[in-house]
Formats: C-alpha cells, sequence, structure tokens
C-alpha cells in the first residue's frame, strides 16, 4: 500500500532522522516510528513535514509540505492537523483519511468545527487510547468516526535489557522527570524537596524543556516556564538537563529509580511513562486522563481531589520505593522485571504497524 503521513506545520523542521540524532515531542516521534514500521512491513510510506532536507531516507519519501499531495495513496494520515481533512478529500476523492490527533478536546476552536464536520464515509479520526475516544465522543464528537491506535515506546527502549536480567542491579537513587514542563513539573520541584528532607540520597533528574518545539510554539516564549527552569536549575538534589536525544535517555532513564511525576493534566497517552515502564521505573504519577490505562497494573496512581495532588501520598509512595530499594527488596526487583517485560511486549511500533495496517484494509 501507498502511505502518506502529513504534518504541515512548516515551523517544524523534523524529518525520519530527526528522533535519531535529536530531542522531538511525543507525537511527531509517533509519526516517525509509525512509519518506519510501516515500511518495513513492505509498503510505501512517504512523510511531508517541514523538513529543510527533503529526500528518501530510512526507506521512507520525506518531503517538504507544499500545501498539496502529489500522486494517489491508499491511505493519508494528518497529525493534529483535522482542518486539512477537507482539502485533501477533495483532492483525493475516496482515499480514506485519519485525522490522527493526540491532545484532549479543546472546544470552541477550528479543530472542533473540523472535527465535526466530517461527512465523507472515509473520513475518520484517530484517537491514541479508549480515554482519548471517550473524551472526544464527550464533546459531541461521533464514535462511529473514531478508531483508537495507541502509542509506543521508541526503539532504543525496547533493548535496554535482556531476558530475565535484573533490572535493580542497573537501578540508582535517582529520581526523573521527563515530561513537557505544565503537565508537573512545578509539582514535581516541590515534592522531591519534601521527598529530599526524607530520603536525602535521591537525586532528580529533570528531562523537560519547551526548547523541542517548533518556535511558533506559545509554551516556549511563556515567563512562567522560565522562572520554572531557572528553580530546576538551582534547586537542591536537582540535575537540569532540559531535552536530550533518544539515546541519552534511554541509558539515564535505565539507571533511574522513579519516574516522578505528579501529572496535572489529563493525558490522553503518555509515551514518557511507557518509555519509563520499559526502562524499569517505578512510575509514581495520577489517575488523570488516561493514565490509568497506560499504566495498566505496574505504576502507583497518586490521588487526585479537584486539581490537587495529595502531597503526603504522592511523597510517601516515593519513600516506601526509596526504602525498598536500598534494602535490596527482592519483591522490587521481579516487579520491574514483570514491569519490563510487558511494556516490551505490547508497547512496540511493530504492533502499532500491524494494527494500522488493519485499519486501513478494513
Amino acid at each position: 500500500m501507498k502511505i502518506a503521513f502529513v504534518n504541515p506545520n512548516l515551523a517544524h523542521d523534523y524529518d525520519v532522522d530527526t528522533p535519531f540524532e535529536a530531542p522531538l515531542p511525543g507525537s511527531e516521534s509517533a509519526q516517525v516510528y509509525l512509519a518506519l514500521a510501516l515500511a518495513a512491513r513492505g509498503h510505501a510510506v512517504a512523510m511531508y513535514t517541514g523538513t529543510t532536507r527533503p529526500g528518501p531516507r530510512r526507506g521512507i519519501a520525506q518531503e517538504r509540505w507544499t500545501g498539496s499531495l502529489p500522486g494517489t495513496y491508499d491511505a493519508i494520515f494528518l497529525t493534529s492537523a483535522a482542518d486539512h481533512v477537507a482539502p485533501l478529500r477533495a483532492a483525493h476523492g475516496d482515499t480514506p483519511i485519519w485525522a490522527w490527533q493526540h491532545n484532549v478536546f479543546v472546544p470552541g476552536t477550528e479543530e472542533e468545527t473540523a472535527l465535526k464536520a466530517l461527512s465523507h464515509p472515509r473520513d475518520r479520526i484517530v484517537c491514541v487510547s479508549g480515554w482519548h475516544k471517550a473524551n472526544y465522543v464527550a464533546y459531541g464528537v461521533d464514535r462511529d468516526r473514531i478508531d483508537v491506535l495507541r502509542n509506543a515506546i521508541g526503539p532504543r527502549f525496547e533493548t535496554l535489557y535482556r531476558p530475565g536480567e535484573s533490572v535493580m542491579a542497573h537501578k540508582k537513587s535517582r529520581a526523573a522527570f521527563t515530561s513537557v514542563p505544565y503537565k508537573g513539573l512545578k509539582q514535581a520541584l516541590a515534592f522531591f524537596k519534601t521527598l529530599r528532607a526524607k530520603r536525602p540520597e535521591l537525586v532528580l533528574d529533570v528531562f523537560s524543556s519547551f526548547d523541542f518545539y517548533p518556535p511558533n510554539n506559545l509554551f516556549r516564549h511563556q515567563t512562567s516556564w522560565m522562572l520554572l527552569a531557572t528553580e530546576a536549575k538551582t534547586s537542591p538534589g536537582v540535575v537540569y538537563h532540559g531535552n536530550v536525544p533518544q539515546a541519552r535517555l534511554a541509558e539515564a532513564m535505565k539507571t533511574a529509580l522513579l519516574l516522578f511525576y505528579p501529572n496535572v493534566a489529563s493525558e490522553t497517552s503518555s509515551i514518557a511513562v511507557m518509555e519509563a515502564m520499559a526502562a524499569g521505573c517505578v512510575v509514581i504519577t495520577t489517575a488523570l486522563g488516561a493514565l490509568p490505562e497506560t499504566v495498566g497494573e505496574h505504576g502507583i496512581l497518586a490521588p487526585v481531589v479537584g486539581s490537587n495532588i495529595d502531597p503526603d501520598a504522592y511523597v510517601n509512595a516515593a519513600c516506601a520505593i526509596a526504602e525498598a530499594f536500598v534494602a535490596n527488596n527482592p519483591a522490587l526487583d521481579a516487579r520491574l522485571r514483570k514491569q519490563v517485560d510487558w511494556v516490551t511486549a505490547n508497547y512496540r511500533w511493530d504492533i502499532r504497524a500491524a494494527e494500522c495496517e488493519a485499519l486501513i484494509k478494513g
């Protein structure tokens, strides 16, 4: 089959090589990894983005988006660009077109208008979790137009451990925050201060920034983010790294004991959580959005009342894991080994490619 992936944001200069060379946000990374996995299954895949280095690469036809797709395709996937479905539909007849969504539904936007205006039988929406689909349906999007295709871990996270290898043998008394700042970095810094008073051996590594977003992203220029970054760089026991390439992040997460993620946003999936689980981290987060669905039985979900996380419950959970680690508790190693095996068996892009192929054929 011929399959096209489109991200029409020309301000975002990336291509199929980017996630192997530099930090890249989750939705764009997902686009690249799924395209590569489909190409590995023998499909002719083209990717249209804001790239400034077009040309075939890694088996993908990589081009800069010009406003239209040349030729014909068996399927078209639009990354967070539902407003482009209508013009592509006009140009591509009965080709199935999926608006591949990644964020929660935002009412009162052009995106809402576009999603609710889909009318052709082959106009479709892709959500990334069951919770994500339910969120869209709750705002009046036609559930019969929504398919669910879950996210997965980056390829480097698939092979961090050999079968049966001890996970805890690689761990240190380190916690990590790896998501974008607005999803809980402020809370992570505050909670870690309390935790470190109880467990002074712990260090918090912060792999977080808005710098990997395109220049036209509003988050990059907010004063509140600048102040938070300064706090992360100066807080005792906190090491600020910013965004780092996948290979470096994977190796760092292999040594981290905790994913310290007091999330305050409704996650639609969370690749950051999936990859931390694959790295053998105990995920301590909240039950917001799709996070319970993502972690399954493997994470610790602190209660949230209204919009407030219970700080004592969160810190005490992290403290208990730190104590078990120092005591070299064999149950903790068994728990982490089971988690790694489960994630790497279920959250891979080759699995998602087979599911995507079935969607297209269906």
